[in-house]
């Protein structure tokens, strides 16, 4: 393009300028200028920064300063950017973020909305959403005894953003059933227990009006068969019932029911004999006089029911080993991860609200060292292999 040019009366003379090459010189000028301008309040604002952050410091003392030639040195600069980005890594290293979500955290449930292990998980959601200042999520996936939930988490991105309300069932009882022996070992590697939050005791109940008095009177009848209702088909229940009846010689039949609550009504109603059932699900029957609670899983009574004596206590030994409740996630979480997932649900766990609260789900409170989670889990797998080795319980 050719340049504009302009036509300029001086006196009797006539000139052109350029106008293109006046404006270009214009422009450098002022991006120079804005650049000095620029580069100059950097350099306040780093000494405002040092002023504010470092008072005393001998960088600061000699380094911000002029040259004796009277120009500013790059170097101090320099150093006040130095100190700058130190301090920042000191932070960085002082506050290492744990657990902090971006984004609504997931808890999945094994079971279906409503029942007892749902209530827990929701109690927990809640005090965990505040902790971390996210949502938590609850996401019912029942199926399977637990399987269809468990593998769901363990294909879940290792971030601590999804966890699993899982428990002995889940994590041992239905792991140590699958036909597949290696899938059965492999369960162990696939999840990382974060936290254990409460225990399990279960309780062998007959309705108010049964003959059966005590538990030694149950046991007598060793020439009949008596059945025994739980919530469901290798669940706890249905092994400490099956185990019951190895130990002692009582001829225990076992009938399986969709949860507690129908295996309850058939109770009542006279089709079943006895039923081997968490606390939780019988408790309001027992105040309501409609059953008797004969005897609880656990090494020490339960604070709800201290007129129910354990089977240890009647000379019964191996069901003193209660089911128990955990948060689970996939394996190979972080470290700082787990460390600060583990304290914020340890601590939720202690609350005194929260224990009166276990203690109206009738669950027990568990105390776990930090760190020694696991053994709980290793030793549930060790105990429920043996049982499953005398009971003779296997897949079908």
């Amino acid at each position: 393009m050719s340049p504009r040019w302009s036509t300029h009366h001086f006196k009797s003379g006539r000139f052109r300028v350029e106008d293109s090459d006046v404006a270009m010189q214009q422009t450098r000028a002022a991006a120079a200028t804005a650049r000095c301008a620029a580069a100059a309040e950097r350099r306040r604002s780093m000494r405002r920064y040092a002023d504010q952050c470092w008072p005393s410091s001998p960088l600061r003392r000699h380094g911000l300063r002029k040259t004796a030639h009277g120009h500013s040195v790059v170097v101090a600069a320099l150093a006040t950017l130095g100190l700058w980005v130190f301090h920042g890594q000191a932070l960085a290293q002082v506050a290492k973020p744990g657990f902090v979500p971006n984004r609504p955290v997931t808890l999945v449930v094994p079971f279906a909305a409503g029942g007892g292990t749902d209530a827990l998980a929701r109690l927990v959601a809640d005090k965990l959403g505040a902790a971390v200042k996210q949502t938590v999520i609850v996401d019912n996936r029942p199926g399977a005894n637990g399987l269809v939930a468990s593998q769901f988490v363990e294909k879940a991105k290792a971030d601590g953003q999804t966890l699993m309300l899982g428990s002995n069932s889940t994590h041992v009882i239905a792991p140590l059933l699958l036909p597949d022996r290696g899938a059965a070992e492999a369960m162990k590697s696939k999840f990382t227990l974060v936290a254990v939050l409460a225990g399990t005791p279960l309780v062998l109940a007959v309705k108010e009006s049964s003959e059966y008095k005590t538990l030694e009177q149950f046991l007598m009848k060793k020439d009949v068969e008596l059945t025994f209702g739980t919530f469901g088909v290798h669940s706890s229940p249905h092994l400490m019932g099956a185990l019951l009846a190895s130990r002692t010689g009582v001829r225990l039949v076992h009938v399986p029911y969709k949860g507690s609550a129908p295996a309850v009504t058939d109770l009542l109603s006279g089709t079943i004999d006895s039923v081997f059932l968490t606390v939780a699900g019988i408790s309001s029957f027992v105040e309501g006089k409609q059953l008797r609670a004969l005897a609880i899983t656990g090494k020490e009574r339960l604070a709800g029911l201290t007129d129910v004596p354990t089977f240890q206590e009647r000379g019964i030994p191996g069901l003193e080993n209660s089911g128990w409740f955990a948060i689970f996630a996939p394996a190979n979480l972080p470290e700082p991860v787990i460390a600060d997932l583990r304290e914020k649900i340890g601590g939720i766990m202690r609350q005194p609200e929260m224990r009166d609260k276990l203690r109206d789900l009738g669950l027990q409170e568990m105390t776990v060292a930090p760190g020694n989670e696991i053994e709980v889990w290793n030793d549930s797998w060790t105990n429920t292999g043996e049982i499953l080795k005398q009971t003779g319980i296997h897949f079908n």
